[in-house]
């Protein structure tokens, strides 16, 4: 028997999670086993248990896309891994539950240098942006950047990877608190409280190669007059809760713009190459680059009230279910 959060109908999460206990199914001869130690709660498992993303989510369904665990067993045709093997099992959600039966291709080593909540917040955001850092627009020293929700976990995370490759960049954030959250090398710290402030704090900084949005809205237009042609517009998130209004790509035919969706890459790549991507950041967690503050911890079986403490993604730190 196992401990399984479930969903059987879509809604705010803190209303259609439920805790249940089930029988573990035998395992498939050519999956292995793995006992989940830890668990995120990130944004993207509340927009599938909303269901946003219905189409592709069969009911009822266990959420979670980011967990951490041990190998547990192996099937008799599993093979590449090992009882004992400390993984991070990707490429689907099931993460909420004691046991995890996967596919051994689709596990990503964690290394013994990564603390279990280490290893448990280093898939979705460090992922997210070494992908968006790396991948899509090549960054490198000297390159000038902007990057709003600058104190969420993953704008932490972006600071801390810039710094690394050497870019100084310009932080958006809303509130004068957020800004003492914020640490690294920065050119700048805007706080973006009224509807001129973001304009305003840009003024004199035009030229950037990139912006990294995830809140959308009229803003994005702001932030897409401040780069230079030829200039990056990543958008991966929505945090406004509104769209980016259709008058922005005609305002802005010089940039390059795209969306950056962790889930699309990591399901189109090779699992190799994402394991060597992931092997890059596990080593920049190790060697305290990035990191990931862990604000609260819940057994699984209260799941409820973990998704309480953890909604809306307002506060930092991020919420584990362990």
């Amino acid at each position: 028997m196992q401990y399984q959060a479930v969903v059987r109908k879509f809604g705010p999460a803190e209303e259609v999670v439920g805790i249940e206990r089930a029988e573990l199914a035998p395992l498939r001869r050519d999956h292995v086993r793995v006992r989940l130690l830890a668990r995120s709660i990130n944004p993207s498992d509340i927009i599938t248990i909303s269901g946003a993303y219905a189409g592709r989510t069969t009911l009822p369904f266990i959420p979670g896309f980011e967990a951490f665990g041990v190998v547990e067993a192996c099937g008799e045709e599993a093979h590449g891994l090992v009882p004992g093997t400390r993984v991070l099992p990707v490429r689907s959600a099931g993460g909420w539950q004691e046991f995890k039966d996967t596919d051994p291709n689709w596990c990503l080593r964690v290394p013994d240098a990564l603390s279990d909540f280490e290893a448990a917040t280093s898939y979705v955001n460090p992922m997210t942006a070494w992908l968006m850092l790396h991948h899509k627009i090549g960054l490198k020293p000297g390159m000038r950047i902007a990057i709003n929700a600058a104190a969420s976990s993953i704008g932490s995370i972006l600071i801390g990877m810039a710094n690394a490759a050497g870019v100084e960049p310009i932080a958006i954030v809303r509130s004068e608190e957020s800004r003492a959250r914020v640490s690294g090398r920065l050119e700048a710290v805007i706080v973006d409280k009224a509807d001129s402030d973001l304009a305003a704090g840009l003024a004199g900084r035009h030229g950037l190669n990139a912006v990294l949005d995830c809140v959308g809205g009229a803003r994005a237009s702001v932030l897409a007059d401040a780069l230079r042609p030829g200039g990056h517009f990543l958008h991966y998130g929505l945090l406004s809760g509104e769209s980016i209004p259709p008058s922005f790509w005609a305002s802005h035919p010089d940039i390059a713009f795209s969306y950056c969706h962790l889930r699309e890459w990591v399901h189109s790549e090779a699992m190799g190459e994402v394991q060597r991507a992931y092997a890059q950041v596990a080593a920049q967690i190790a060697g305290k680059v990035i990191a990931t503050e862990v604000r609260e911890v819940f057994p699984l079986e209260k799941v409820g009230e973990a998704l309480r403490a953890a909604l809306p993604f307002r506060t930092g730190g991020k919420v584990l279910l362990a």
